[in-house]
Parts: structure tokens; sequence; C-alpha cells
């Protein structure tokens, strides 16, 4: 019996938008917001840096509802962590988009038009977010101490190199400020730094018809800096996201370029089990093999995690490829990809940026309304998750009617997972076929 198929093709919306990314923006920001709900009374935030007088323990005691938290938190670190790494797969993903079905193969406007649409589409509401939540810690109870052994005492002290540094995007070049005011805000800043590099050293490779060259120069780029940086700073800047930027890219010229061998790999290489193998090998190169090799110390995990990443890199670019040539044709009733094309996932996804920006200052605040209200332990716990996801969905959507939808390009604020007719390969003269 045939596998039962969505009623259309999913191959693109009329403005050209893959939906099934904005569900995995959507999910993975739901991960980052359950593993930072699980932080909020500091357990195992030894993973940021050793706060003097912090205790670990999140406040947790005996008994089962304590352990099943013990026990939940690596599972979904693991999962937040790896969120933002596809999100930033999914960034060259989306911004080369453009690019590949492109007369010139230029971003729409040149580069000009490039840095006009990435300053309207990021500046706004990164800026509001920073404003609010330097507000909310001068004007909050509680919000300016380092009383409450809480995730939030790690974007203390509010100082001016932390504003100043935040304001310029740079904040991740000196550790000292990269996680304070908001937290997140970090993975803001390093992905600014690779959309400037982006036409600079990535997009020429690209032209010159060869994206292996391009993600060649992306490795040269975001490793040559560990040889001269300090271990501390190199790791702070995640020069190596880079890499996962150009797969992204990548994967995207070969779901819609026609050069021949960009074709050839789209028909050919069964996408699918190459990113799940490529997991694997991910898997063995970065939890195993450092334990097994002594390679446990947290130097060592730090310039690892530069290299075992370009295997995460590529297994989520294989899995891109075929969930986009799933999508193409018809998307399977029951599957990950029709997971991902829900319409929630979808909405949800669309202003996952907000939800992103704000939702660690959210929960900060609830936290200590949390805890004046008596909860402790596993219950401290129960009640967050019961609360802080709904509230932060909710008001992060207002954020985002304010501050981010009005700098959205229409395609993205009209966006519905609605199949229509598939999306054109760029000409050939402009991709250097």
């Amino acid at each position: 019996m045939p596998e039962a198929k969505s009623t259309a093709p999913g191959s693109s919306s009329k403005n050209g938008r893959i939906h099934y990314i904005d569900g995995i923006r959507a999910f993975g920001a739901i991960a980052v917001v359950i593993v930072h709900i699980l932080q909020m009374r500091g357990l195992r935030l030894e993973t940021a840096g050793v706060i003097p007088g912090f205790d670990y323990s999140g406040g947790l005691g005996a008994g089962l509802g304590s352990d099943l938290i013990r026990m939940a938190f690596p599972l979904f670190l693991n999962l937040g962590t790896l969120a933002l790494k596809l999100f930033i797969v999914v960034s060259g993903y989306t911004i080369m988009f453009p690019v590949v079905r492109s007369k010139d193969g230029m971003p729409k406007g040149g580069i000009k038009g490039y840095v006009k649409r990435r300053v309207k589409r990021i500046w706004p509401p990164y800026y509001a977010a920073l404003a609010l939540s330097i507000l909310f810690i001068l004007l909050v109870p509680g919000m300016n101490t380092l009383t409450f052994n809480s995730y939030h005492d790690i974007a203390l002290p509010l100082s001016p190199g932390a504003v100043v540094t935040h304001a310029l995007f740079i904040h991740t070049w000196f550790p000292q400020y990269a996680q304070t005011i908001n937290t997140p805000m970090w993975s803001i800043a390093v992905e600014e730094q690779i959309y400037i590099l982006f036409p600079l050293v990535l997009l020429p490779f690209w032209r010159r018809r060869n994206s292996l060259l391009m993600i060649v120069s992306a490795m040269v780029v975001a490793w040559l800096p560990m040889l001269f940086l300090p271990l501390e700073v190199y790791h702070s800047t995640r020069a190596w996201f880079l890499i996962l930027f150009a797969f992204g890219a990548a994967g995207i010229s070969i779901n819609y370029s026609n050069r021949p061998r960009e074709m050839m790999l789209r028909e050919k290489v069964p996408w699918g089990w190459v990113s799940i193998g490529m997991m694997g090998l991910w898997f063995v190169a970065s939890k195993i093999v450092p334990r097994l090799l002594g390679f446990d110390d947290p130097d060592s995990l730090m310039r690892l995690e530069a290299f075992t990443d370009v295997l995460f890199g590529g297994a989520a670019m294989s899995f891109l490829i075929h969930a986009t040539e799933v999508w193409k044709v018809g998307i399977p009733k029951w599957s990950i990809v029709a997971m991902l094309n829900w319409k929630p996932a979808v909405q949800l996804g669309l202003f996952s940026y907000s939800l992103y920006l704000m939702h660690v200052p959210l929960l900060s605040m609830l936290t200590l309304v949390v805890l004046q209200l008596g909860f402790t332990g596993e219950m401290f716990y129960v009640v967050m998750l019961i609360t802080g996801i709904p509230l932060v969905i909710g008001v992060t959507y207002l954020f985002h009617i304010i501050f981010e939808r009005p700098f959205m390009p229409d395609a993205a604020r009209k966006s519905t997972p609605a199949a229509t007719p598939q999306l054109q390969a760029a000409r050939s003269e402009a991709i250097g076929h």
C-alpha cells in the first residue's frame, strides 16, 4: 500500500518560503526554553563558569522527582546546545536561498541590499530586547543582586563595558561580558559577525562554482584564530560556527542549483542516510572518543568542539537537503517533515527570534516570583514548566508584534504552510553552469 501523502506537494509557497524551516526554529526554541527553565536555579551551571558561593544543586534534594529532573537535564542540555548550532546551519540555508535563485548569483540588491535587509531584520528586535533587559535589571527588585542563586546571576554585574560591547555586537570577544545582561544574546553577536563574513569569505567561492571551496574557506577562517587567540576568547567567539553556516549555504545550493555537480549530488546521494551516519560519527567523536583517550578536561573539550561540530554541521546539512527534497514532491502524512510543517509549529517559528531574545529575562523574573511564593525543590521546576512556557510564548508574541513584525518582509509576515507550485532553480548563467 502506498505511503500516505499530503494533499499536494509542499515544494514552496507563493512567497518562496520553505515552511518546515520555521517548524525547526520553533522546536529548537522550545528546547532552549526548557533548558533554561531547568537552569533557573543553577542546576549544573558549572558549564557556564564557576560563580563563588553559588549553589549548583539547583535547589534539588533527595527523592524520585529530584532524581528525574537531574536525569532529564543532560538530555535537554544537549538538545538545547544542538538547537543553537542547528539555528546557524538553518541561517546559512535560508540566507543563501535567494542567492541561489537569483539571476546573477548575488543577493537581491547586491551587497548593499543584503546589508540593509540584515540590519532591518536583526537590529530593531535586538536593541529593543537589550534595552528591556537593562531596564529589568535596573528596576525589578532582585534582578540586580547575586543572592538568589539563579541562572540570571551570570548576567551580572551590569557594567558600561557590557552595555557598549553588546551594543556593538562584539561582547563574544570579551569573555567577561559575553553572557552578561541577557545571556542568550551571545549567539546573536556570533550570527551578526557571520553575516559580515558571508559576502566577503563564503559567497565569492560559491560564485566560482565550488561549494566545497566555500566550506574549506570557512574552515580556514574559523580554525586559524585558534593558533593565536587565548582559548577562552576563541571559544567565546564560536568562530567555527562560520563552518556550520557554510554547510547550510551549500545545502540549499544542492537542493536548488542546476550546476551539474550539485544536480548529481541532489539526485544520487541518499542524504537521509548520510545525515544519520554523520550524526552517529558526531556522537562517537564528541561523546565517546574523548573519554577513551582521556581528553575530557575543559580545555581539551573546548578545542575538540570546534572540530567535532563539523560532523554535526554535515549531518544538519544532509537532513535539510533530504527534508527539502521530500517537501518538494509531497510530505508523507506521518513523518518528521510533516511534524515540522505543522501549522502551529510554523506560526511559532515565525516569532522564534523574539522568543529567543526575551525568554531568559522573563524566566528570571518568574523565578523570583515562584521562589517568593515558597515553591522549592522539584515543585519549583514543575511550576516553572507549567507557567513559564505559556508565559514566554504569550509575552514574546506581543514583543514580536511590536518590535519584530513591522521589520519583517511581507513574505514572512503572511507565511502559512500551504502547498503551491515548485520553486525554479537559479538560471544556469547565474550559477556558473
